[in-house]
Formats: C-alpha cells, sequence, structure tokens
C-alpha cells in the first residue's frame, strides 16, 4: 500500500505553487508595440446581426491575416462584451485591431491577396457596416 502525503503537506505544495505563479505575473512586463508604429482598428456590423456564424468567419479572417500577412506585427479580434453604457458602443458584431509598422506596410497589407480575398469572401457579402480607425503609438 503506496503512503499518502499529510494533508498539511498537500496544502503546503499548494500554496507554493500558488506563490510561484503570482510571483512570475507580478513580474511580467507588458511589452508595448514600438514608437510609431501603426494600429487600425476595425468595427464589423453584420448584415444579419448576432449571426454566430458569420461573426466567425470575420473572426476567423482576422486571424488569417496574421498568420498569413507579413505586415501584420499583432492581431486582437473579437465580439462586443454587450457592456453598453453612455460611452460605450456595443451595437457591432466584430471589432478587430491590426498593428503595422508604418502606413507604407498597411498599404502593402490592403493588396495581399489574403486581405483582399477575404474582403471579397467574407467582409463585403457579410457586413452591411464596416468602420475603421487609425493611430500612431506613442
Amino acid at each position: 500500500m503506496a503512503n499518502k502525503p499529510a494533508p498539511y503537506l498537500l496544502r503546503l505544495i499548494s500554496f507554493i505553487a500558488t506563490a510561484c505563479l503570482l510571483v512570475s505575473c507580478a513580474t511580467a512586463r507588458h511589452t508595448a508595440s514600438p514608437r510609431g508604429s501603426l494600429h487600425q482598428i476595425g468595427l464589423v456590423w453584420l448584415k444579419e446581426a448576432g449571426s454566430t456564424a458569420g461573426r466567425q468567419k470575420v473572426i476567423d479572417a482576422v486571424h488569417e491575416f496574421g498568420r498569413e500577412i507579413p505586415e501584420v506585427k499583432s492581431v486582437a479580434v473579437g465580439k462586443t462584451d454587450g457592456i453598453g453604457g453612455p460611452f460605450s458602443d456595443t451595437s457591432y458584431d466584430v471589432s478587430f485591431i491590426l498593428t503595422f509598422e508604418s502606413e507604407t506596410a498597411r498599404l502593402r497589407y490592403n493588396t495581399h491577396p489574403v486581405h483582399e480575398k477575404a474582403a471579397k469572401e467574407v467582409f463585403l457579402p457579410l457586413s452591411r457596416k464596416l468602420l475603421f480607425y487609425r493611430f500612431i503609438g506613442e
């Protein structure tokens, strides 16, 4: 019959593991995009508002930009959290942020075959409204 560890030993091991996790999280550093990076925010309103399938197609297309288009340095994409307020618009279906090194890189992304295909096959057929904002990181 195998010896079972004492309950206090299990609690001690659990405590040590939790402490190590907390210390590693506390020492993790936020890595910002380099100054001068161009960020593009996209908001998508689907023709079929709330369509799970339509939303997933847009999300998949944006993830593909990050995997297949070298000019795209980072991608964040998702649906609204639904928490509205006087300064919060939750009427869109999908939002995303793409990061580029420069406007020149963004223009190359615009003409990349993966982007052009997604525009023709996903964004334009599924969207009733698209809105984009761009800003340069400081």
